[in-house]
C-alpha cells in the first residue's frame, strides 16, 4: 500500500516538475530562439515582439530574468537591422547561410552608382 502511495506522490511531483520546466524555461529559450533564428534567416524580416501582460509581472517574479533577456535579444536584432541596412542585411544572410561558422570578408561585393549632393541656401 506504500509504494502504491509513494508512485503517486512521485507520479504527481514528476508531472508539477514537468509543466513547472515547461513554463519557466523551455518556452521562454524557445521564445528566444525563434527570434534569432528568423534574423539569421532573413535579417530584414522583423521578428515578433514578445508579448508580457503587466499581470504576469506582478505574478511572477522568477521570470523576470527571462523576459528581460527576451527583450534584450529583441532590442539588439533591431539594433543590427538598422545598423545593416539592406545591402548589409544581403550580406549577412549569405554569409549565414554558409552553415561552417566562419565569416568570409573577401567575397566580391557589388558596384552601386551613387551621386552625393549638398545644398546649402543662406
Amino acid at each position: 500500500m506504500t509504494t502504491i502511495f509513494t508512485c503517486i506522490i512521485l507520479g504527481a511531483g514528476a508531472i508539477m516538475f514537468a509543466n513547472d520546466t515547461q513554463e519557466l524555461i523551455i518556452l521562454p529559450i524557445t521564445k528566444m530562439v525563434g527570434i534569432i533564428k528568423t534574423l539569421a534567416d532573413d535579417p530584414l524580416k522583423k521578428p515578433e515582439p514578445p508579448q508580457f501582460d503587466d499581470e504576469d509581472n506582478q505574478q511572477s517574479k522568477g521570470q523576470m530574468k527571462t523576459r528581460e533577456l527576451q527583450k534584450t535579444i529583441f532590442r539588439i536584432g533591431n539594433l543590427l537591422q538598422m545598423s545593416f541596412g539592406q545591402l548589409g542585411a544581403i550580406i549577412m544572410r549569405d554569409q549565414q547561410n554558409t552553415g561552417d561558422g566562419t565569416t568570409d570578408i573577401m567575397i566580391p561585393g557589388h558596384k552601386i552608382n551613387a551621386i552625393f549632393m549638398i545644398c546649402r541656401i543662406n
